[in-house]
């Protein structure tokens, strides 16, 4: 398809939109040169330009810039895909958790349970006592949908040196901005937030990487190819991992290596300084190190994010000052790197402008959940983007509204109040926290209605062509440096998808839900095609 000789091949189609919301005169061709576009236009005027080129005919199909999740885990999902996730009727019946410990493998002599929402099981309570009760034996370890909390049994705890055998809790081997739960009793529950957790389960936080449960790098690999067949069939053409330590950098260095993938950016922690220059000294032409990553509050599914209001029974969680977050700001200045600070609740939000305003420096708001109004301003004025999740009112959305308050969910996931308001704005999956498809999150953003038909914040709702923007142009504002521009440009990388229907109308949006795109190309090349497409390409980008 695309020469590194300069050859150039002109694709054709029905329509190609240079930009989400193109307005310009028709075009029906693309010029391709070495990777790059040269030309968008009608086919007539390129092939005459270009009369030796190659052709490839697309049919009466639509090309649209490659979209790009500007947040997600594919290292972590891959992960997880090795162990054992069970449905939410499933986690509410002990026998079937049994059963899934039963047949679940393990992970560095972990038992791993992922994707839990439950928080009772067989009209109890889940906690350390049922979990020993489905597994006396092995350390068994249950990761909350969220991934900032879960579930550990008493052998959980005591590997991690959490707790004795009893349950009493060893407050000196509990981490800062960790917690283990305790009950009425003093014993620990089971329950382990932050970064107790992520030194069970997140080699890239976690203090002693060699106890965490985690599967083999063969297995995790082959996972990771799935993963990323399925973004490719999706017409993702670039993502953000956003939390990569040494052991997920060597994953996304190895498959980027065989070829064919789409383009990598990655935030390392900001914890280890020494990690990010080696990090940036590595990767490829498909895998960069873009920033740090900081946290200063919990999850908003789960109630652990810190809010100005709080919720009832939310368990809101600071982990980080102004102070600390100003630090981190000149410390990813120094490297050249952007700093992404995970922070939902709105106090969290405050922490980060405070940071702002000490500093004269912002970043990047990862999630940025509950927004005030008085906020908006503030943020657009300092510089931050923010990159909220996608799909989450689709797919959390009742939950969301038990836990915040119907009232309270038009400031949840304000896409269109920051984008109106000039803020850069990136579509993210958070995936494996949700899932990956961004046309689910396209469309959860227009629709703005939950699994079961309740539209939660109807004032946040988008047109196609403003989701579309979100996950092109959109998460390319949000990310630094050389890379896709999420518009089909002279000069830009050839990246785009090819699709059957027209993604700006709302018809055409729907269509695309669960549904794989015709054909997707990274610097012209193919990487994924449909049976009845007709391109040149490796067998397995079918």
């Amino acid at each position: 398809m695309a020469d590194p000789d300069g050859r150039v091949s002109l694709f054709r189609a029905r329509a190609v939109l240079p930009e989400a919301g193109w307005a310009g005169r028709p075009a029906d061709a693309l010029a391709v040169a070495g990777g790059r576009v040269a030309a968008v236009g009608p086919f007539g005027e390129l092939s005459g330009a270009w009369p030796d080129a190659d052709v490839v005919d697309l049919g009466r199909r639509w090309v649209i810039p490659g979209l790009e999740d500007a947040h997600c885990h594919p290292t972590i999902a891959a992960d997880e895909l090795c162990h054992v996730s069970l449905s939410p009727p499933d986690q509410r019946d002990p026998r079937r958790v049994a059963a899934a410990v039963g047949r679940a493998g393990r992970s560095n002599g972990w038992v791993k349970l992922v994707g839990w929402l439950e928080e009772r099981c067989g009209g109890a309570a889940v906690d350390r006592r049922l979990l020993d009760r489905v597994c006396p034996a092995d350390p068994l370890v249950v990761v909350h949908a969220n991934g900032h909390w879960g579930y550990a049994n008493t052998a959980g705890l005591a590997r991690m040196g959490f707790a004795d055998d009893t349950g009493a809790v060893i407050a000196a081997a509990v981490p800062a901005n960790g917690w283990v739960e305790t009950g009425s009793d003093g014993l620990a529950t089971g329950r382990v937030f932050e970064q107790a957790m992520f030194d069970i389960m997140e080699p890239a936080l976690a203090r002693h990487p060699g106890r965490v449960a985690l599967a083999g790098f063969e297995d995790r690999l082959a996972a990771l190819r799935r993963i990323q067949r399925d973004y490719l069939s999706r017409g993702v053409t670039a993502l953000t991992e956003a939390l990569c330590g040494e052991t997920g950098w060597d994953l996304l260095e190895r498959i980027q290596a065989e070829g064919a993938s789409p383009r990598y950016s990655a935030l390392a922690p900001v914890g280890d300084p020494d990690l990010a220059r080696r990090l940036g000294e590595r990767g490829g032409p498909r895998l960069r190190l873009i920033g740090l990553k900081s946290f200063v509050d919990g999850a908003l599914n789960g109630g652990t994010c810190l809010l100005s209001e709080p919720v009832p029974d939310g368990d809101p969680q600071q982990l980080r000052t102004a102070d600390d977050v100003a630090r981190e700001l000149r410390l990813a200045a120094s490297l050249g790197l952007l700093l992404a600070v995970h922070a939902n609740g709105d106090a969290a939000i405050d922490v980060l402008l405070r940071a702002s305003e000490r500093t004269g420096l912002s970043g990047r708001i990862e999630h940025g959940s509950v927004v005030r109004d008085d906020q908006v301003p503030a943020i657009r004025r300092q510089g931050w983007g923010v990159v909220p999740f996608g799909s989450y009112i689709h797919e959390h959305g009742e939950r969301l509204a038990d836990t915040y308050g119907r009232a309270r969910m038009g400031r949840l996931i304000r896409h269109r109040t920051l984008i109106e308001a000039g803020v850069p704005v990136g579509g993210s999956s958070d995936y494996p926290c949700a899932g990956p498809d961004p046309w689910q999150g396209m469309w959860s953003c227009v629709t703005r209605r939950s699994r079961e038909g309740e539209m939660l914040g109807e004032q946040e709702r988008l047109t196609p062509v403003q989701a579309l923007r979100l996950y092109t142009s959109g998460s390319a504002s949000v990310r630094p440096g050389p890379g896709p521009a999420g518009a089909l440009r002279p000069g830009a990388p050839a990246d785009f998808a090819v699709l059957d229907a027209d993604p700006r109308r709302p018809e055409g949006l729907e269509a695309r839900l669960g549904a794989p795109v015709a054909a997707t190309f990274v610097a012209g090349a193919p990487v994924y095609a449909g049976r009845d497409v007709e391109v040149s390409g490796p067998e397995w980008c079918r």
